[in-house]
């Protein structure tokens, strides 16, 4: 007999039976429907088979090779043996046709397979882009050369790929602030620059309107500075100083800042197997490893009963790690206060009595 039962955990779990039972009956309504009807059947094992074709490890892998073999065949396209023949450049023109063709084909299979579905999977809709737009500009001689972004669904293939998008994706509200931050930087410096360099007679424009001065400010925080800032010190001996200071705070601050998010992000992507709820479970192993409320023979006393259930399995593992990170905590308290004993026993000498009692 249970020790405790909540009144509407019983009406949830109740609630959930409910729902649990109508899924299972509409489920089993819509199969009951389709075996009995011999055109949804094949239908549905059409569906089915695109599936399990288009799904398959060999078939995804060669979708890889075909996509890297397309990207390097546009590469090679641009080349002038290909460009100047005519006779080359319709068989490149051929060869890019069928693999747009198959990656149709492959794009049509997953629609079959998913239906209205795929459009919630952010990399089949990436997919279905890329193919829908190379359709589309195919006749337009301009845009034919945004062929090559077809390459970028290689990024949905490798899931190294797509942790590193998820992770620059995580961590757009943190590096949209650093954004802010560059650009009232690079605001503030633009005004500065054109008010003291813009009248100097320069090898070129660099600091003659805003514009100007935000774009030569936008190469040298990519660290092409010294010509520029040679050409200014020469009519201007301190102009040193403000170039300086831009580039301390663009290229060594607000850069590296950039970059330490961007590489935070991707570590926690990569590492995430390692936050798993056992993250202190070597902590305990030699001794204390026995959980309070559990008695002799492996039994669950009477509070631990309570605890299990009232308390969900989200709200008992942070408990747990709670107890586990204030144990952490008391063993440094202890540790700081044994070096602090020895250390003022090592600092203070002893008196002369001191030393005649000891002897």
């Amino acid at each position: 007999m249970p020790i405790y039962s909540d009144p509407k955990a019983s009406t949830l779990q109740r609630s959930g039976d409910v729902d649990a039972t109508v899924r299972a009956s509409n489920n089993n309504h819509v199969n009951a429907s389709i075996s009995n009807s011999p055109l949804l059947s094949r239908l549905n094992n059409l569906r089915l088979l695109c599936g399990e074709i288009v799904n398959h490890h060999n078939v995804q892998l060669g979708i890889i090779v075909l996509i890297v073999v397309n990207a390097i065949m546009m590469g090679i396209a641009t080349f002038d043996f290909v460009s100047e023949n005519e006779h080359v450049d319709n068989v490149f023109e051929k060869t890019d046709m069928t693999f747009l063709i198959i990656f149709t084909i492959e794009l049509a299979m997953q629609l079959i397979y998913h239906g209205w579905t795929l459009f919630k999977d952010g990399w089949l809709v990436f997919d279905f882009i890329i193919v829908v737009l190379s359709w589309s500009f195919a006749s337009l001689q301009i845009i034919r050369a945004f062929r090559i972004f077809r390459a970028l669904r290689i990024i949905t293939r490798i899931e190294t790929m797509r942790n590193l998008v998820a992770a620059l994706f995580d961590i757009m509200p943190r590096l949209g602030a650093i954004t802010a931050l560059l650009l009232l930087i690079f605001y503030i410096f633009a005004v500065l620059f054109t008010q003291l360099f813009g009248e100097l007679e320069l090898s070129a424009p660099f600091f003659t309107r805003l514009d100007y001065s935000l774009l030569t400010l936008f190469v040298m925080m990519t660290m092409e500075w010294a010509d520029v800032a040679r050409e200014c010190m020469d009519q201007i001996w301190w102009a040193w100083a403000p170039f300086i200071a831009f580039i301390m705070i663009t290229g060594f601050i607000v850069f590296n800042l950039i970059i330490a998010v961007v590489c935070d992000a991707v570590a926690v992507i990569e590492n995430k197997d390692d936050l798993e709820p056992d993250l202190f479970s070597g902590m305990f192993e030699n001794g204390g490893s026995k959980d309070e409320g559990v008695g002799e023979g492996g039994e669950v006393g009477p509070h631990d009963q309570l605890k299990g259930a009232v308390i969900g399995p989200d709200e008992a593992l942070v408990d747990d790690l709670a107890q586990r990170i204030s144990f952490v905590l008391d063993s440094q308290r202890e540790m700081l206060a044994t070096l602090e004993l020895l250390t003022r026993d090592t600092l203070v000498p002893s008196s002369p009595v001191e030393d005649l009692v000891m002897e």
